[in-house]
């Protein structure tokens, strides 16, 4: 039986739910002020969105506020809300009474030092630090959070990003430089010293990352020491504490903004012996620094040093790629070749044939060389019609040449007889022949031909175009069942009225289906309302 296990307000505006769904205990979080719904989740597998637990949950947070609300009864019998009895206690009573609801309470402890954090002095260390320690620590990640979700969710990670997102907004920076530095170290020991490390890779690296993007923004705000700022990532980021984890790209993000008014030597002088400590200078960590590199000097407007490292570095696929196109853009199209064969060579067909091929296309086009661009653009459509390197192959005959090169092509897509792909239609319908076309549908008939091709041959054959309609929409719905098959059908209906004759075509066929599929509840419900 569905039904809602678990509510709770796990911090001011934010709702946690546990709810016993048809396949198991769905866990949703919910943004809300109580009027407007902010961002939310749901574990379940419904492709909805939102899906129709949320909603369920909207109403169970609304009744809950509401309950709370409601409490209103005073000693003389009128009301009075809870806020205006709370006016009229003391200062002490107030204080006694809210002691006493954290004393053994950990979540509304939580809450208190969420909100209430900026006010403790900063004297010995980062004052955030020990509170977010105690929350990681006291963290528990149940059987539901690994395997109904996408990934883990950490609420208080989220909370107190939120909480240095406000500082942000406040202009009180320095207090979000404490939480997002508080946020990198505590989080970095945690997922390295209790964390299972199989379970890591559940976990999203946007925690990861989200608390350098609060020291970027922190960064732009003039009163924040960028120096101080930018020694602190130079003297954190070589720790073992971020070893193998995504936090130390996230650190060299951060310093390449700040390294250009700061001290650029050092932070190229960082990239290199991290550079260094790789040994596959082609691999993808050997990439990620080296574009940082070019990234660093393109930002620093020396786009000469930038390309430098690209040129020097072309034993990376997307460098490589860099200057054959930059070659190709100068015309510089033997060079290009051979950069490319190079490449071929070296990789021993371990390659995507197209991108490479691609650029040969383009040097021959750029060079003139029609035998060249016949034999390339005819590998790029000979297992599938691309319209546009057909058209590229087709400019490379005469008018005379390609009639028999068109038949050839033909024929050679309907040899291969295949089911999931009808190049041969693309290539009657590119080349306008309708009638053709239309043959070749019908013997080869299914809806998704039908709706891509109908509009080259409904001019000329209309009566045509509504029969084959119907014998595809009447097979489809044979073989599909559920609610998208069946409004889907009623979109194909709609196009099918714009053709003469389709309105009875379409009321005759909707007879039918009232009768022939009279146990399809869906499908009678859909039907009679469209």
């Amino acid at each position: 039986m569905s039904t809602i296990i678990d509510l709770r307000e796990t911090s001011p505006n934010h709702w946690q739910a546990k709810y016993q769904g048809n396949y198991g205990v769905y866990t949703i979080r919910i943004n809300t002020d109580g009027k407007r719904r902010g961002n939310f989740s749901c574990s379940c597998p419904s492709d909805y969105y939102p899906c129709k637990h949320i909603p369920i949950i909207e109403k169970a947070i609304a009744e809950r506020i509401a309950k709370s609300d409601g409490i209103r009864k005073s000693g003389t019998g009128s009301d009075i809300s809870a806020e205006e009895l709370l006016g009229k206690l003391t200062h002490k009573e107030l204080y006694d009474f809210t002691a006493g609801l954290i004393r053994n309470n950990p979540d509304l402890t939580s809450a208190v030092f969420l909100e209430f954090s900026e006010k403790i002095e900063n004297k010995d260390g980062n004052k955030y630090a020990p509170l977010i320690r105690r929350e990681l620590e006291n963290l528990q990640i149940d059987a539901d959070d690994y395997y109904d979700e996408d990934y883990i969710t950490i609420d208080v990670l989220d909370e107190w990003v939120e909480k240095a997102e406000q500082y942000l907004q406040e202009k009180k920076s320095s207090e979000a430089v404490l939480i997002a530095q508080a946020y990198i170290e505590e989080f970095a020991d945690w997922l390295q010293e209790t964390v299972d490390r199989d379970l890591i890779d559940w976990i999203s690296d946007d925690y990861q990352s989200r608390p350098f993007g609060i020291l970027e923004k922190a960064a732009a705000d003039p009163q924040v020491d960028a120096r101080k700022l930018y020694d602190y990532c130079m003297a954190e980021a070589p720790k073992e504490r971020y070893s193998g984890l995504y936090m130390t790209d996230c650190f060299s993000d951060v310093l390449m903004k700040l390294a250009a008014e700061v001290n650029p030597e050092a932070f190229i002088d960082m990239q290199r012996k991290l550079l260094d400590g790789v040994g596959d200078r082609s691999s993808y960590e050997a990439e990620k620094i080296i574009r940082r590199i070019v990234d660093f000097y393109t930002n620093c407007r020396e786009s000469k040093t930038a390309w430098q490292y690209v040129e020097d570095n072309i034993q990376i696929d997307s460098f490589r790629r860099m200057v054959v196109e930059k070659r190709i853009k100068q015309k510089k199209f033997s060079d290009a070749k051979k950069l490319i064969h190079d490449y071929r060579d070296a990789k021993q067909g371990k390659y995507r044939t197209d991108i490479w091929d691609d650029y040969l296309l383009q040097i021959a086009r750029g060079e003139k060389d029609v035998p060249a661009i016949q034999s390339i653009a005819y590998s790029f459509i000979k297992d599938s019609f691309k319209d546009q390197y057909y058209r590229i192959y087709k400019s490379a005959f005469s008018a005379g040449e390609w009639p028999e090169r068109f038949e050839s092509l033909l024929r050679h897509y309907n040899s291969r007889n295949n089911f999931w792909s009808d190049s041969a239609a693309d290539l009657l319908a590119a080349e306008g022949m309708a009638e053709r076309l239309i043959e070749h549908i019908e013997k080869n008939i299914s809806l998704e031909k039908m709706e891509k091709h109908y509009t080259c041959f409904v001019t000329a054959f209309p009566e045509k175009t509504l029969a084959l309609f119907r014998t595809a929409v009447d097979r489809y719905a044979e073989e599909h069942t559920g609610r998208d098959h069946y409004e889907h059908i009623i979109n194909v209906f709609k196009k099918m009225k714009k053709i003469p004759g389709g309105d009875a075509a379409v009321e005759n066929m909707k007879r039918q289906y009232l009768v022939q599929y009279k146990k399809r509840r869906a499908m009678i419900e859909i039907l009679n309302r469209k």
